[in-house]
């Protein structure tokens, strides 16, 4: 594609050069303008329900059997830009990462994640050619940091991606590519996008913002076993964004399916948490009612009702700017009914004490039942 850009440009220069090829130079203009515009307008295509997205296979990665259990890891990595900005979506002024620490923070991601020798690593916001992060492919340096661990198979899914972002107006965003990313050590015979309602604001904004979606990977040779990768949308403010976001995984993405994991950022409080546990500028962002995730708690089995039921106390997830630790719950996981968790932890700092990001890892264990 890059070469033929190059031809067209090539040839429009030499006409612009000759006069009596006035026409032909226009022409090949308005080639080039059409070519760049139809990659401009690329991102309006996941305004679609559903649709396929490409998958990474290993020739020599095993396939999956339920006959053994299935360890699994679930973060929301920040896009690789560690913690020590305030930055402006949570009220401070930071915009953007330099590059030489956004390479040290995914390098250490990819180690932590390494050393838990999990089998399946369910990633959120990881960025891919962004501005903010340098136009570094975290994808890809994941991918490589990952491989030596056995984890060679995976699936990508875009849910932020946009040309140019006009704001904040004291930095622009500009070209932003955000992510959900499902590696594993087992091959995947598909993966699926799955399209969820957007915040309720204009058609505009919409262009621009989010537009969060379902990353549904199939293992390969698993009676259809599939992990729904997800991120809900954040600063919704009880708007009715997540309720419907939640009936969409339920009625659409989860249904007729037998076996599946679903898991990632909520952005959601369990059950059991309320808002006025919060300090007054996180409380405003969850509502007071209900919490969007209960449907899934209540019929569904969750990662956290099993440390409940044995009045384990539930550790948070989610670790604000101005908190010195975390302060509420907000990633999850759910499994349908042939499913049991086991060994569920919140996965604590780095050994030198360092949070990564402002999320932290949720580990567990799956084991199927034989029926």
């Amino acid at each position: 594609k890059k070469l033929k850009d190059s031809f067209f440009v090539v040839v429009a220069a030499s006409c612009r050069e000759k006069t009596k090829n006035k026409m032909m130079y226009v022409f090949f203009v308005l080639i080039i303008l059409e070519r760049r515009l139809t990659k401009a307008l690329r991102p309006l295509r996941f305004f679609g329900q559903r649709r396929s997205v490409r998958i990474w296979n290993d020739e020599k990665a095993p396939k999956f059997t339920k006959s053994k259990p299935l360890k699994v890891v679930v973060w929301n990595i920040q896009y690789g830009a560690g913690i020590r900005q305030h930055f402006f979506y949570d009220g401070g002024r930071a915009v953007s990462t330099p590059k030489e620490e956004v390479e040290m923070t995914v390098k250490e991601i990819g180690e932590f994640i390494k050393s838990t020798q999990a089998d399946v690593v369910m990633l959120q916001e990881v960025d891919r050619r962004a501005r903010r992060t340098a136009y570094l492919d975290e994808f890809k340096l994941l991918s490589e940091i990952l491989a030596s661990a056995g984890l060679t198979c995976r699936s990508c899914a875009s849910y932020w991606r946009v040309p140019y972002v006009p704001t904040p107006k004291w930095e622009h965003l500009g070209r932003v590519g955000m992510h959900l990313v499902t590696f594993s050590r087992y091959r995947i015979s598909s993966a699926t996008r799955w399209q969820l309602p957007l915040l309720k604001e204009s058609k505009i904004r919409q262009l621009f913002n989010l537009r969060r979606c379902a990353l549904d990977t199939v293992l390969e040779d698993s009676d259809d076993f599939a992990l729904i990768n997800t991120h809900l949308s954040a600063f919704s403010r009880g708007d009715g964004t997540l309720e419907k976001q939640v009936d969409t995984l339920l009625t659409k993405v989860l249904i007729g399916k037998k076996s599946w994991l679903l898991a990632g950022d909520f952005n959601s409080l369990a059950p059991w948490q309320s808002p006025n546990d919060l300090s007054d500028e996180e409380a405003a962002y969850y509502p007071q009612g209900q919490s969007p995730v209960a449907p899934l708690y209540a019929n569904y089995n969750a990662a956290f009702s099993t440390l409940r039921e044995k009045n384990i106390q539930v550790p948070f997830t989610y670790k604000p700017y101005s908190a010195s630790a975390p302060e509420c719950t907000i990633d999850h996981a759910f499994t349908s009914d042939n499913i049991q968790f086991s060994r569920v932890k919140v996965l604590p700092p780095t050994q030198e004490g360092r949070y990564l990001s402002d999320h932290q890892p949720l580990e567990f264990t799956l084991s199927f039942s034989s029926s």
